[in-house]
């Protein structure tokens, strides 16, 4: 069977689609990718050995006047240049992870073939919106995150990387170290960074906590800076190549709250403080850091300066309380659904054998 990926843009709509499309692989299908050109989707398909076809296109929401003619514009050559490569692609189906890349190819192959859509956020994005509408079956992570054709929506939650789902929570009992984590996403976040710098100021941190921040390529002498004067024990990466590891390693985990960062830290069973991106699309990242919050697996703080001293106290109580942090690794394991890849897979399978 020929297996069409649609998905490009940033990791959140890329990782997931990877994660489908190893697991059609696995089972012996050709795929086909439909991504941008000079992307990370485009290095991830010939890394994997996928037939891979670049189109362009823009974000419309938030762009002023001429952006929107302009996305509007790259849109109409993006439907017509998907049009014809999903003619010469000839696939049986086609998968979609969303992100306003993947609109254009998707209807295009909607004309051609059964469009299945994976939305992993609990606030749908723009795209997914419309995809709903023309879907065969529409694939939610968190539920009830669509409203409307109900009957043909499944609650999978998000493809997880193995190495990080395959994870067990640890006993910590016997450890006294305090191991902090502290991711902002790929490109680091500075608001989280002077969060924790302003949360430092004119502390003394306790020998057995350490901290592991990543602050991807963003400068970090001021961060370095706090974590000596407090005399912390820390390490400052731009670039953590083995997550699951991290996770792994980590008593507790402060992060944003995209639906890829909250899954895996969910995957990988662990406690965690969240700071939702304020400026997220409809604040979708505050809906999914309720989500937890209300399933016990996570504390939520709002992401503002004025709260680093309401962050620093939440790491006391949590490094006091065990019993705590003990109840939010088992809510945490249980937030989402396993295994949803094979679910995925395997809900398509049956489709098609109708």
């Amino acid at each position: 069977m020929k297996v069409l990926i649609i998905a490009g843009g940033t990791g959140g709509h890329v990782f997931p689609a990877l994660s489908i499309a190893k697991k059609f692989s696995n089972h012996g299908h050709e795929i086909s990718w439909i991504g941008k050109k000079n992307s990370l989707e485009e290095k991830i398909a010939s890394r994997e050995g996928f037939g891979f076809s670049p189109i362009n296109g823009r974000g419309f929401l938030g762009k002023n006047f001429l952006g929107k003619i302009a996305s509007i514009f790259l849109f109409g050559i993006s439907l017509i240049r998907s049009f014809f490569l999903i003619i010469k692609m000839k696939p049986d189906i086609a998968i979609s992870t969303g992100g306003y890349l993947s609109l254009a190819p998707s209807l295009s192959a909607f004309l051609y073939c059964p469009l299945f859509i994976h939305e992993q956020n609990s606030i749908p994005g723009l795209t997914n919106k419309i995809l709903h509408r023309f879907s065969s079956r529409t694939f939610e992570a968190f539920p009830a995150t669509f409203k409307n054709n109900i009957e043909k929506i499944l609650i999978v939650g998000n493809p997880v990387r193995e190495e990080i789902s395959s994870l067990s929570p640890c006993d910590d009992n016997s450890n006294t170290s305090f191991r902090i984590l502290i991711i902002g996403g790929s490109q680091g976040s500075q608001q989280i960074n002077d969060i924790m710098i302003q949360a430092l100021k004119s502390k003394s941190v306790k020998s057995n906590w350490f901290f592991t921040h990543q602050v991807g390529k963003l400068k970090s002498e001021a961060l370095q800076k706090a974590y000596e004067v407090a005399s912390a024990n820390f390490i400052i990466r731009g670039f953590i190549e083995n997550m699951a590891e991290a996770y792994k390693e980590s008593d507790i985990i402060i992060s944003r709250s995209g639906a890829m960062s909250v899954s895996e830290i969910c995957a990988a069973q662990k406690p965690s403080i969240l700071l939702p991106l304020p400026w997220s699309a409809n604040n979708h990242q505050l809906s999914n850091a309720r989500f937890l919050l209300q399933k016990g697996a996570a504390e939520v703080i709002t992401s503002d300066l004025s709260n680093a001293e309401t962050l620093f106290q939440l790491l006391i109580d949590l490094e006091k309380d065990h019993n705590r942090r003990e109840a939010m690794v088992i809510a945490s394991g249980k937030v989402f659904p396993k295994s949803t890849s094979d679910k995925i897979y395997n809900e398509i399978d049956e489709f098609l054998k109708l």
